[in-house]
């Protein structure tokens, strides 16, 4: 049965993509200077895409037409409320600014669906990505390799639009570029600038436009805590578990926790992913609070003192904090499993304490905790060596000037 829907979505596709949409649109001259910002999740207003934005908004050229993209209601009436330029799909105007559009930009794969890809067929089109990867991305994951390798896999993702080729791919170093990047996804050019949504880390202070869809509430908290002096505790896991996570599946006791950071002065920050939300099991707790999960959280990465997590990508973004990172696989051999593997050995990706359960952890924060010798300093200064070309808050200014130079300027 699925394979039946499968077809008849792939041909409902095919004749309204490629049969109607793209030829319409070669009706409709382009705006050479028309760039459009295409949320994740549907259009929400955070990573690589918002900071770009932003920088774009700050420049104040007349010379460029600019839109956050989204598909979200709250998030298009934020955007306004702050004078913010902002297009609601699908309304009319915002398909005409597809189809006009010069550059579309992006910062993960499904922001091509409902036929948003074939409405700025003609566009160029700008890969962010969302993160240095540890975890299989691309063609590097077997499933994808394997829809590649049949000729229905290629026709279904052609016709999806999911192997359509990048006009650029942003890498944030010469290691990731060549090792990961170009063997995982498909571009015509790949430079190594940095990611936007790192540039707020090197800001002294955050203004009002960095902090919009972030969680305020939660990160005032936290300073009121520091003030006092507390150490605030970033736990922040990857979303795919096979075990559902840390609490629901018993690794983690928030009463224990608590108890341990009332001793330890610390305050504990859960921060999970925007596809997981458990709020409801952190109101017991003066010092363990939740920070909502579709929220930004680079602005909360700034704040904290340490980051404990597992496999997700955002330690890497950490690293430029030069701040302990604690590592809490305590899943690994299921999720190993379930990712058929990493890109490569965990503990050599690893720049801080391995933790497989409550106990460990306990201790590996307490060593931080009471300002023992931090022993990870070398190895962090390893691992940002291969993941970052550059340490100076200018990768939004780098991204910025090469999509002037080549795909605005001269087309004008």
């Amino acid at each position: 049965m699925k394979i039946i829907s499968r077809a008849f979505k792939t041909l409902r596709i095919l004749i309204i993509g490629w049969g109607f949409i793209v030829p319409l649109s070669y009706l409709f001259p382009l705006k050479k200077n028309l760039v459009l910002f295409i949320g994740k999740n549907n259009g929400l207003f955070f990573d690589n895409v918002k900071y770009l934005y932003l920088y774009l908004h700050g420049l104040k050229q007349n010379n460029v037409e600019y839109y956050f993209f989204t598909e979200n209601k709250s998030v298009y009436d934020m955007l306004k409320q702050h004078n913010l330029p902002a297009l609601l799909y699908p309304t009319p105007s915002s398909i005409l600014a597809l189809i006009r559009s010069s550059v579309v930009i992006s910062c993960s794969t499904p922001w091509r669906k409902k036929f948003k890809y074939h409405l700025s067929f003609r566009a160029k089109k700008i890969q962010l990505w969302h993160g240095i990867p540890l975890k299989r991305i691309g063609v590097l994951v077997p499933a994808a390799a394997k829809s590649r390798s049949s000729l229905p896999g290629r026709f279904s993702n052609a016709i999806r639009g999911k192997n359509h080729i990048y006009d650029l791919f942003i890498s944030t170093s010469e290691y990731f570029t060549k090792n990961i990047f170009s063997k995982a996804m498909r571009a015509r050019s790949f430079i190594e600038s940095g990611y936007p949504r790192n540039d707020i880390f090197f800001k002294e202070q955050l203004n009002g436009l960095d902090l919009l869809e972030a969680d305020t509430q939660s990160l005032q908290k936290i300073s009121e805590f520091q003030k006092n002096g507390f150490k605030s505790v970033l736990y922040a896991p990857t979303w795919d578990d096979p075990m559902g996570n840390a609490i629901k599946s018993g690794f983690l006791n928030l009463g224990n926790l608590s108890d341990f950071a009332q001793q330890h002065k610390i305050l504990f920050v859960f921060k999970f992913h925007p596809s997981v939300r458990c709020a409801k099991e952190f109101g017991l707790f003066e010092n363990i609070i939740y920070y909502d999960s579709v929220k930004d959280i680079q602005p909360l990465l700034k704040t904290t003192d340490i980051l404990v997590t597992d496999y997700s990508s955002m330690y890497m973004d950490y690293l430029l904090l030069d701040r302990p990172i604690i590592f809490f696989p305590y899943n690994y051999e299921k999720y190993m499993e379930s990712q058929e593997g990493l890109l490569f050995d965990y503990k050599s990706m690893a720049p801080g304490p391995i933790c497989y359960s409550q106990d460990q952890l306990h201790e590996a924060l307490t060593n931080y905790a009471v300002g023992r010798t931090d022993e990870f300093v070398a190895k962090r200064e390893e691992i940002i060596k291969l993941a970052f070309k550059y340490k100076d808050g200018k990768s939004s200014e780098r991204i910025w000037n090469f999509i002037m130079k080549e795909y605005i300027e001269p087309s004008r």
